[in-house]
């Protein structure tokens, strides 16, 4: 099966899990026990116990822990983008809602266990499939919150001709996992990383909105 197969078997797997108890209490019980043993030495027989059912009845909602993983991951993208989405609701200017979907990200990103997790890497070859297939995912989240602030840019005249979107989306990816994982030389209130993204971002997707706040502007001599 390939990724993108992969990917939509386990949205059908989480979806028809989270909507009984029954499903969504398995998916509750691998998510404390990737906390407690670690990802790697999870067992099936560990989320069976934990979640008090016996592993027959974890078999027929997951074949493999690698798919118990992946449902795991795909649940947080859905808590993840519900978050984001809050935060744009009262911004309008789609130039505003690619900074703060960049940051917002880079923000949750850090205090999210099982992405952060994602975002860092597997740590044993038994991680690496399930990781590759959740980074995919997260990868297509992220694309498609970064391409409705892109589609009103361009729409509007406002987004530089001569960048390839892909090849654009994935250096904001590489941007985003920048911010989120690399600590910042200090400490910076909400509202100075939200002009810190703005000062470099703007200018470098937009033509002619070279917005950078006076801050962070270089002063004459």
């Amino acid at each position: 099966m390939t990724a993108g197969g992969h990917i939509l078997y386990c949205v059908h797997v989480v979806g028809r899990a989270e909507s009984d108890e029954l499903g969504a209490s398995l998916i509750d019980a691998a998510e404390r026990c990737f906390e407690t043993y670690g990802v790697a030495h999870t067992s099936m027989s560990h989320v069976a116990a934990e979640a008090e059912v016996s592993r027959t009845t974890l078999y027929r909602r997951f074949r493999r822990m690698e798919d118990l993983l992946q449902a795991v991951f795909l649940r947080e993208f859905d808590r993840f983008e519900r978050r984001v989405e809050r935060r744009l609701r009262s911004l309008t200017d789609p130039a505003d809602r690619l900074v703060e979907v960049v940051v917002a990200i880079a923000e949750n990103v850090p205090q999210n266990a099982g992405i952060a997790r994602l975002a860092e890497g597997p740590r044993t070859r038994a991680e690496a499939r399930a990781f590759a297939v959740g980074r995919s995912a997260l990868n297509e989240r992220v694309e498609v919150m970064m391409g409705e602030p892109l589609d009103e840019l361009e729409r509007q005249g406002h987004l530089r001709g001569d960048l390839d979107r892909s090849t654009l989306i994935e250096w904001v990816r590489r941007i985003v996992l920048a911010l989120a994982l690399v600590p910042p030389p200090r400490a910076r209130t909400a509202r100075d990383r939200r002009r810190y993204v703005e000062a470099f971002l703007i200018p470098a997707v937009c033509r002619e909105r070279a917005r950078c706040p006076a801050p962070l502007r270089r002063r004459s001599a």
